[in-house]
């Protein structure tokens, strides 16, 4: 898998913005977590547990390899259907890919909470009327702020 920002001593919220820069039409949210970068990190990095749990078009995630940091995931929507995707996972960095779609989270501690972010980008596609402009902007990071805060939830449950 290509990373195209994977300098090491980047901070990931910073790869998570050059990576942004790069994908036009990409949406990015933030959010503080009132939990510990390791409870964040550990549900953001439980792909095939957590993902179906604050991801709203998701109902399957299975990692079908594994080398490493590097891994193959096997992702079923709501509607059915399959998409097969490459992952690169570290603590802090979580890029996934397919065709079709990028998505990325980038986590660094703040004291006792996370600064937690998330990116989004569909590829390829032109917005259909109606989707595209300001309100489906505004309707992108509805969805991603909402994820959030599903995860920062789901973190206070892993916490100490």
């Amino acid at each position: 898998m290509n990373d195209p920002v994977a300098l090491p001593g980047i901070d990931p919220i910073d790869r998570l913005a050059i990576l942004a820069a790069a994908l036009p039409g990409a949406v990015v949210g933030r959010r503080h977590i009132a939990a510990p970068f390791e409870a964040v990190w550990q549900v953001i990095a439980d792909l095939e547990h957590s993902t179906p749990r604050y991801e709203p078009g998701v109902a399957h995630v299975r990692v079908i390899e594994e080398r490493g940091e590097y891994l193959r995931l096997l992702v079923r929507d709501t509607e059915g259907r399959e998409d097969e995707m490459d992952a690169r996972l570290r603590p802090g960095w979580c890029l996934m890919q397919s065709a079709t779609v990028v998505i990325a989270f980038a986590a660094r501690r703040l004291g006792s909470e996370t600064l937690l972010a998330h990116l989004e980008h569909r590829r390829g596609q032109t917005p259909a009327p109606g989707r595209s402009g300001p309100d489906h902007r505004r309707a992108a990071l509805a969805k991603i702020d909402q994820e959030l805060h599903l995860i920062e939830r789901l973190a206070a449950r892993h916490g100490p």
